[in-house]
Protein backbone atom coordinates (compact mmCIF):
# COMPACT_ATOMS: atom_id res chain seq x y z
CA UNK A 1 0.00 0.00 0.00
CA UNK A 2 2.87 2.36 0.89
CA UNK A 3 4.61 1.67 -2.42
CA UNK A 4 1.34 2.21 -4.26
CA UNK A 5 0.84 5.56 -2.49
CA UNK A 6 4.34 6.66 -3.41
CA UNK A 7 3.70 5.69 -7.03
CA UNK A 8 0.52 7.73 -7.17
CA UNK A 9 2.28 10.75 -5.67
CA UNK A 10 5.09 10.46 -8.21
CA UNK A 11 2.59 10.18 -11.04
CA UNK A 12 0.69 13.18 -9.70
CA UNK A 13 3.90 15.25 -9.57
CA UNK A 14 4.72 14.23 -13.16
CA UNK A 15 1.25 15.32 -14.35
CA UNK A 16 1.58 18.66 -12.54
CA UNK A 17 5.00 19.19 -14.14
CA UNK A 18 3.58 18.49 -17.61
CA UNK A 19 0.68 20.85 -16.91
CA UNK A 20 3.10 23.60 -15.90
CA UNK A 21 5.11 23.10 -19.10
CA UNK A 22 1.97 23.32 -21.23
CA UNK A 23 0.92 26.45 -19.36
CA UNK A 24 4.36 28.00 -19.94
CA UNK A 25 4.22 27.19 -23.66
CA UNK A 26 0.74 28.68 -23.98
CA UNK A 27 1.83 31.78 -22.12
CA UNK A 28 4.83 32.25 -24.45
CA UNK A 29 2.65 31.80 -27.54
CA UNK A 30 0.15 34.32 -26.18
CA UNK A 31 2.93 36.79 -25.44
CA UNK A 32 4.50 36.36 -28.88
CA UNK A 33 1.23 36.55 -30.79
CA UNK A 34 1.15 40.39 -31.06
CA UNK A 35 4.75 40.38 -32.27
CA UNK A 36 3.98 37.78 -34.93
CA UNK A 37 0.94 39.75 -36.06
CA UNK A 38 3.07 42.89 -36.19
CA UNK A 39 5.70 41.19 -38.33
CA UNK A 40 3.09 39.74 -40.69
CA UNK A 41 1.35 43.09 -41.02
CA UNK A 42 4.48 44.84 -42.28
CA UNK A 43 3.75 43.77 -45.84
CA UNK A 44 5.19 41.37 -48.35
CA UNK A 45 8.41 41.63 -50.26
CA UNK A 46 8.83 43.04 -53.77
CA UNK A 47 7.54 41.06 -56.74
CA UNK A 48 10.19 41.16 -59.44
CA UNK A 49 11.48 39.60 -62.66
CA UNK A 50 15.05 39.34 -63.91
CA UNK A 51 15.87 38.23 -67.43
CA UNK A 52 17.68 34.86 -67.31
CA UNK A 53 21.39 34.86 -68.14
CA UNK A 54 21.65 38.64 -68.13
CA UNK A 55 24.62 39.96 -66.16
CA UNK A 56 23.20 42.83 -64.14
CA UNK A 57 26.66 43.49 -62.70
CA UNK A 58 27.72 44.77 -66.13
CA UNK A 59 25.40 47.75 -65.81
CA UNK A 60 27.51 50.88 -65.35
CA UNK A 61 25.42 53.79 -66.65
CA UNK A 62 21.66 54.28 -66.41
CA UNK A 63 19.30 56.94 -67.67
CA UNK A 64 16.29 57.28 -65.37
CA UNK A 65 13.35 58.67 -67.33
CA UNK A 66 10.54 60.69 -65.70
CA UNK A 67 8.04 58.37 -64.01
CA UNK A 68 4.33 58.16 -64.78
CA UNK A 69 2.30 59.46 -61.87
CA UNK A 70 -1.11 57.94 -61.18
CA UNK A 71 -1.61 59.59 -57.80
CA UNK A 72 -3.23 62.78 -56.58
CA UNK A 73 0.19 64.16 -55.57
CA UNK A 74 1.45 65.97 -58.67
CA UNK A 75 5.07 65.70 -57.47
CA UNK A 76 5.01 62.01 -56.54
CA UNK A 77 6.68 60.91 -59.78
CA UNK A 78 9.65 63.24 -59.34
CA UNK A 79 9.96 62.43 -55.63
CA UNK A 80 10.25 58.72 -56.34
CA UNK A 81 12.52 59.33 -59.33
CA UNK A 82 14.95 61.32 -57.18
CA UNK A 83 14.88 58.60 -54.53
CA UNK A 84 15.60 55.94 -57.19
CA UNK A 85 18.53 57.97 -58.55
CA UNK A 86 19.96 58.40 -55.06
CA UNK A 87 19.66 54.67 -54.39
CA UNK A 88 21.34 53.77 -57.70
CA UNK A 89 24.20 56.16 -56.98
CA UNK A 90 24.66 54.54 -53.56
CA UNK A 91 25.10 51.22 -55.38
CA UNK A 92 27.94 52.63 -57.46
CA UNK A 93 25.89 53.09 -60.65
CA UNK A 94 26.59 56.14 -62.83
CA UNK A 95 23.28 57.92 -63.40
CA UNK A 96 22.78 60.52 -66.14
CA UNK A 97 21.83 63.93 -64.77
CA UNK A 98 18.01 64.31 -64.96
CA UNK A 99 18.25 67.67 -66.75
CA UNK A 100 20.30 66.09 -69.52
CA UNK A 101 17.72 63.32 -69.90
CA UNK A 102 14.91 65.89 -70.18
CA UNK A 103 16.90 67.86 -72.76
CA UNK A 104 17.42 64.80 -74.97
CA UNK A 105 13.74 63.79 -74.67
CA UNK A 106 12.77 67.23 -75.95
CA UNK A 107 15.30 67.12 -78.79
CA UNK A 108 13.95 63.73 -79.87
CA UNK A 109 10.38 65.08 -79.52
CA UNK A 110 9.38 62.22 -77.22
CA UNK A 111 6.29 63.59 -75.50
CA UNK A 112 4.66 60.50 -74.02
CA UNK A 113 6.79 57.95 -72.19
CA UNK A 114 3.76 55.69 -71.84
CA UNK A 115 3.99 54.93 -75.57
CA UNK A 116 7.75 55.10 -76.08
CA UNK A 117 8.93 52.59 -78.70
CA UNK A 118 12.05 50.50 -79.14
CA UNK A 119 13.55 52.88 -81.72
CA UNK A 120 13.21 55.79 -79.28
CA UNK A 121 14.87 53.76 -76.52
CA UNK A 122 17.75 52.79 -78.81
CA UNK A 123 18.22 56.41 -79.85
CA UNK A 124 18.13 57.53 -76.22
CA UNK A 125 20.75 54.95 -75.30
CA UNK A 126 23.12 56.04 -78.08
CA UNK A 127 22.63 59.75 -77.44
CA UNK A 128 23.11 59.49 -73.67
CA UNK A 129 25.76 56.78 -73.84
CA UNK A 130 24.01 54.35 -71.51
CA UNK A 131 23.54 50.57 -71.51
CA UNK A 132 20.13 50.71 -69.87
CA UNK A 133 17.13 52.95 -69.46
CA UNK A 134 14.92 52.87 -66.37
CA UNK A 135 11.24 53.68 -66.58
CA UNK A 136 8.60 53.53 -63.88
CA UNK A 137 5.31 54.60 -62.44
CA UNK A 138 3.95 55.60 -59.05
CA UNK A 139 0.64 53.87 -58.33
CA UNK A 140 0.05 55.15 -54.79
CA UNK A 141 1.63 57.96 -52.79
CA UNK A 142 -0.08 59.52 -49.83
CA UNK A 143 -1.77 59.12 -46.48
CA UNK A 144 -4.64 56.63 -46.41
CA UNK A 145 -7.31 56.79 -43.73
CA UNK A 146 -8.92 53.85 -42.02
CA UNK A 147 -11.80 53.88 -39.56
CA UNK A 148 -9.74 55.32 -36.74
CA UNK A 149 -6.15 55.48 -38.03
CA UNK A 150 -4.11 57.11 -40.79
CA UNK A 151 -1.08 55.56 -42.44
CA UNK A 152 1.26 56.17 -45.41
CA UNK A 153 1.03 54.06 -48.53
CA UNK A 154 3.46 54.03 -51.47
CA UNK A 155 3.33 51.67 -54.46
CA UNK A 156 5.74 51.73 -57.40
CA UNK A 157 6.56 49.90 -60.61
CA UNK A 158 10.09 50.03 -62.01
CA UNK A 159 11.44 48.59 -65.24
CA UNK A 160 14.97 48.39 -66.62
CA UNK A 161 15.32 48.15 -70.39
CA UNK A 162 18.42 47.24 -72.38
CA UNK A 163 19.05 50.27 -74.60
CA UNK A 164 20.56 48.36 -77.53
CA UNK A 165 17.70 45.87 -77.91
CA UNK A 166 14.74 47.44 -76.11
CA UNK A 167 14.28 44.23 -74.12
CA UNK A 168 13.07 44.33 -70.51
CA UNK A 169 15.82 42.88 -68.33
CA UNK A 170 14.34 43.62 -64.91
CA UNK A 171 11.05 44.79 -63.49
CA UNK A 172 9.68 45.13 -59.99
CA UNK A 173 6.45 46.01 -58.23
CA UNK A 174 6.52 46.91 -54.56
CA UNK A 175 4.42 48.65 -51.94
CA UNK A 176 5.23 49.95 -48.48
CA UNK A 177 3.32 51.47 -45.62
CA UNK A 178 -0.11 50.40 -44.51
CA UNK A 179 -1.39 50.08 -40.94
CA UNK A 180 0.65 47.75 -38.74
CA UNK A 181 -0.60 45.93 -35.66
CA UNK A 182 0.29 48.70 -33.22
CA UNK A 183 -1.28 51.42 -35.37
CA UNK A 184 -4.51 49.49 -35.86
CA UNK A 185 -4.97 48.43 -32.24
CA UNK A 186 -3.21 51.08 -30.15
CA UNK A 187 -3.08 54.12 -32.44
CA UNK A 188 0.71 54.14 -32.28
CA UNK A 189 2.51 56.38 -34.74
CA UNK A 190 4.04 54.43 -37.64
CA UNK A 191 6.54 55.45 -40.32
CA UNK A 192 6.15 58.74 -42.19
CA UNK A 193 5.26 59.07 -45.87
CA UNK A 194 8.85 60.02 -46.67
CA UNK A 195 10.16 56.98 -44.79
CA UNK A 196 7.69 54.72 -46.62
CA UNK A 197 8.83 56.15 -49.97
CA UNK A 198 12.51 55.60 -49.19
CA UNK A 199 11.75 52.11 -47.90
CA UNK A 200 9.82 51.02 -50.98
CA UNK A 201 12.54 52.32 -53.31
CA UNK A 202 15.42 50.75 -51.38
CA UNK A 203 13.76 47.35 -51.17
CA UNK A 204 12.83 47.47 -54.86
CA UNK A 205 16.35 48.42 -56.01
CA UNK A 206 17.88 45.78 -53.74
CA UNK A 207 16.29 43.10 -55.95
CA UNK A 208 18.41 44.39 -58.82
CA UNK A 209 21.75 43.68 -57.13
Amino acid sequence: MLAKGKGQKAKSKELRAKSMKLYAIRFMLFALCPLLIFVCSCGVGPKYYTKPNFELNNIKRVAVLPFDNFTSDEYAGEKIRKSVITELLSKGIDVIEPGEVTKVLRELKIKSLSFINITDIQTLGKTLGVETVMMGSVEAFGISKGISVSYPEVSINLMLVEASSGNIIWSVWHTAGGPNFWTRHFGAEGITLSEAANKVVKEAIDTLF
